[in-house]
């Protein structure tokens, strides 16, 4: 029995289920960041209640990645309405499951970083709803966000988990567009994340620059050897790839580019 045990934990095969925990541990904050929320609400003035969420728009596809992330992680609980997958957590209990991960890998996004100090604020500390009227109150003047700045695109990509995180959060905010006259295109878009989409054109070596609206920042690219460079990326056997309904985007997309390229 002890034989068994052993060649069914050995050293390659532990390696390689630690590293596809942690890739999807990495996805899942990308997602987390693109397409979440980290929220810190009140109960009728009397009561705070902690909700870790991620909401996408429902597809087949988009659900089997939400119930592949929920069994691969044993995190966040599932539901299906008004046509969104929904994941989320709001244990009181099986929150620090969540806030580990957090904490080990680290939230990239300005604002996301702000929710997260706010909440594991509240969190560790069991506020009053006094405090937390307070807080919001003061808005970004609070003592809790003095630490917290932009990371520079050089930053980002410094850090470890960046390629998986990227993976989730195109999953969340990235589009691989396919227009009728077979025109292609790959398009990135957030509210104040001027930096990350510059360290995605720095990823990529995309020349076009980041543009603003009054809403989001935007980055876009046509170009053929950019966009096929995007493929190894996103097909890379050293990244966890695309999981949900981008996933089936993205194999069109890369059809289509595949025959471009021949022509």
């Amino acid at each position: 029995m002890k034989t068994h045990n052993k060649i069914l934990c050995g050293d390659s095969f532990c390696q390689s289920t630690a590293k596809k925990e942690s890739a999807y541990k990495q996805f899942f904050l990308g997602l987390l960041e693109g397409d979440g929320s980290i929220q810190v609400n009140h109960w009728k003035k009397r009561s705070l209640q902690y909700r870790i969420i991620i909401k996408l728009k429902y597809s087949s596809a988009n659900y089997a990645m939400c119930a592949q992330i929920r069994n691969q992680l044993g995190i966040m609980n599932l539901h299906i309405r008004r046509g969104f997958v929904i994941l989320v957590e709001d244990h009181r209990a099986k929150l620090p499951v969540i806030m580990t991960i957090i904490d080990k890998y680290g939230l990239l996004l300005t604002h996301r970083r702000k929710q997260y100090a706010f909440f594991k604020y509240c969190y560790n500390n069991r506020i009053t709803y006094s405090e937390y009227a307070h807080i919001k109150a003061l808005e970004q003047s609070w003592f809790g966000f003095e630490s917290i700045n932009d990371y520079s695109s050089d930053q980002l990509l410094r850090f470890s988990h960046w390629p998986n995180w990227l993976c989730g959060f195109t999953e969340a905010e990235g589009c691989f567009c396919i227009r009728s006259n077979n025109n292609l295109s790959f398009s990135i878009s957030q509210k104040d994340g001027y930096e990350i989409l510059t360290a995605i054109k720095k990823t990529f070596n995309i020349p076009n620059k980041v543009r603003s609206t009054t809403r989001v920042y935007f980055l876009e690219t046509y170009a053929g050897r950019i966009l096929e460079s995007l493929c190894y990326f996103y097909t890379s056997p050293s990244t966890i790839g695309l999981l949900g309904e981008k996933q089936k985007q993205y194999e069109t997309f890369k059809i289509v580019l595949a025959y471009k390229l021949k022509k």
